[in-house]
């Protein structure tokens, strides 16, 4: 689809919901690009803007409607907060198998400050059924993890640095070199603290995307 002469003068306005936001290239590769996504359901091109090509992902991925038009929220079973959709899943998975958030075209949760950490344990950890040990139950990954690097820490999805970090203060657990090579991916805790834990421990997952 060809940008018309509105949507020419703003694209940094759909950004946000852009897959992919390149140059350079032809309308065939930039319809290409769109195809192999699945989570790309509508693409726009630009000759005139530098052969511009987004991706743009709806907030309903099964839908069809309204294709000509760039939708914002959040779909159906996904909190909203500060421009960021939110899921829990049903079942606890290890940290490997949390990353299957892809397949709803989302990334596991990177936490940015400490009040979305606060919103998280608000909305899908604080619980009555919860037991007091607060390690336990009511946890969720993140994807945060020191796999690569021991100590470095570093966001799966963004391959972004640990910039914010709001850590239980008796973790991580570096000071125990032992301990901390068999704990390489972080999760969340009530409260919105942070834990390390070895990645094939069973957690909840928390997916993230922008809309």
């Amino acid at each position: 689809m060809l940008f018309s002469k509105s949507e020419e003068t703003s694209v940094t306005k759909i950004s946000s919901l852009a897959l992919f936001n390149i140059k350079g290239g032809s309308l065939m590769r930039c319809g290409s690009l769109c195809l192999e996504d699945h989570c790309c359901k509508e693409f726009k091109y630009s000759q005139l803007d530098s052969r511009r090509c987004v991706g743009i992902q709806f907030k309903d991925f099964k839908s069809t409607i309204n294709t000509h038009s760039v939708i914002t929220g959040c779909e159906t079973g996904w909190f909203e907060f500060k421009g960021h959709c939110y899921y829990k899943g049903q079942t606890k998975v290890t940290w490997s198998d949390a990353k299957e958030c892809g397949k709803m075209c989302s990334y596991l949760i990177e936490i940015e400050s400490k009040e979305e950490a606060d919103w998280i344990s608000a909305t899908f950890l604080d619980s009555v059924n919860c037991r007091p040990d607060i390690f336990f139950d009511c946890t969720a990954w993140t994807g945060l993890n020191d796999l690569d690097i021991e100590g470095t820490y570093v966001w799966d999805h963004s391959n972004g640095p640990l910039i914010f970090s709001n850590w239980h203060h008796q973790e991580p657990s570096l000071l125990s070199k032992s301990e901390a090579l068999t704990k390489d991916c972080i999760d969340i805790l009530r409260g919105g603290v942070w834990n390390d834990r070895p990645c094939s421990y069973l957690n909840w997952v928390i997916c993230e995307k922008t809309f």
